[in-house]
């Protein structure tokens, strides 16, 4: 029998800065997870995009996100030895001059200073991209998601902490102080399963609205940039001539196989931003765990207080995760109240 403080179920993104939290924390935890191919960790982009939306708006609670996302990365180098966090500039094309003057406009707003420049580029790009609107500069940031999931992932088997299987919710054993799973006995399930949760038994109560998401990588050898595009879709550089590509949205089709419908919508945005040849090196796709309301679910279950939930990141799970990740431990070890938004309490009242 093991005897373990936490059970994480799911190492995406969300079990992993809980994993991180707990382990700075100095508690104990094993963690279930089978990789699952439906994973959107697994094409994650790593995007950190401050400035969102066609009126150029602060993405939701960054001014605290942000910060905390940079810190905890950094944390993360220091120990994986890896370079994990990188400022990129994000290149923001506009659709049309009525775009382009409301940036001018927004870049005057108290609070957009540390976000929106419009100096010029060190290159120029014309014969390359289409632009017919101009741009702004978008300070942003990029994670290499892949790279931490998957050095915790080795880290976690050789600390035997990690047994990769499928969760069976028949073999969970909720007691009045603690759960078993089989040969685990802890004393708190942590679920972040990321899109599975819609199959979790406990918390049905989620309204989720998942959406596919599929993604091209490209060769392209004539473009050379250490910054990311955005044009309807965003260009993010990966190595060499190697380009992450995407993404679209699919509400309907919810499994993890990309699609000729997918990749010709994709290949029809790269018609509209490059002027030069590419090829597709991979396509892939997978499912983001969305909420209705747009915003993450965590906490304790209502009824069921050894069992709890971090949920519903969606795309933003490289900036948002590690600051709920550890509000949620913050509530678990230390009793702290949970921000209101983020409750999971508001889907069962």
């Amino acid at each position: 029998m093991k005897e373990t403080e936490f059970l994480i179920v799911g190492q995406g993104i969300a079990g992993t800065h809980v994993a991180w939290f707990l382990e700075k924390a100095g508690r104990s935890f094993h963690i279930i997870d089978n990789a699952h191919a439906q994973s959107s960790t697994k094409i994650a982009g790593g995007l950190i995009n401050p400035i969102t939306g066609r009126r150029f708006v602060k993405s939701w609670r960054i001014e605290d996100l942000l910060p905390f996302a940079k810190t905890t990365y950094q944390e993360m180098e220091e120990f994986t030895k890896m370079p994990l966090f990188k400022e990129l500039a994000i290149i923001r094309y506009f659709q049309s001059i009525a775009e382009g003057n409301n940036w001018v406009t927004k870049t005057a707003y108290e609070g957009y200073e540390k976000y929106l420049r419009t100096d010029p580029l060190q290159q120029d790009l014309s014969e390359i991209i289409n632009d017919s609107g101009g741009y702004g500069i978008v300070n942003g940031a990029k994670v290499q998601v892949g790279p931490i999931i998957h050095f915790f992932q080795q880290y976690y088997l050789q600390k035997e902490r990690l047994h990769q299987e499928q969760f069976d919710y028949s073999q969970l054993v909720i007691q009045n102080e603690g759960v078993q799973y089989k040969d685990i006995h802890a004393k708190t399930l942590i679920f972040c399963e990321g899109f599975s949760a819609k199959a979790n038994p406990w918390f049905t109560a989620l309204p989720f609205e998942s959406a596919k998401g599929e993604v091209l990588i490209l060769k392209i050898p004539q473009l050379s940039i250490s910054y990311i595009i955005k044009k309807n879709q965003f260009i993010v550089p990966l190595e060499k001539d190697l380009f992450w590509f995407g993404s679209n949205y699919e509400w309907d089709d919810l499994t993890n196989i990309p699609t000729a419908k997918g990749k010709a919508y994709l290949e029809e945005r790269l018609a509209d931003i490059l002027k030069v040849d590419y090829e597709i090196v991979d396509h892939l796709a997978g499912v983001r765990p969305v909420l209705k309301d747009r915003r993450p679910a965590l906490g304790r279950h209502p009824a069921h207080r050894s069992i709890a939930i971090l949920n519903g990141l969606g795309t933003k799970g490289a900036s948002i995760g590690p600051y709920w990740a550890k509000h949620l431990v913050d509530h678990l070890l230390e009793g702290t109240v949970l921000d209101t938004e983020v409750d999971i309490g508001r889907f069962f009242n």
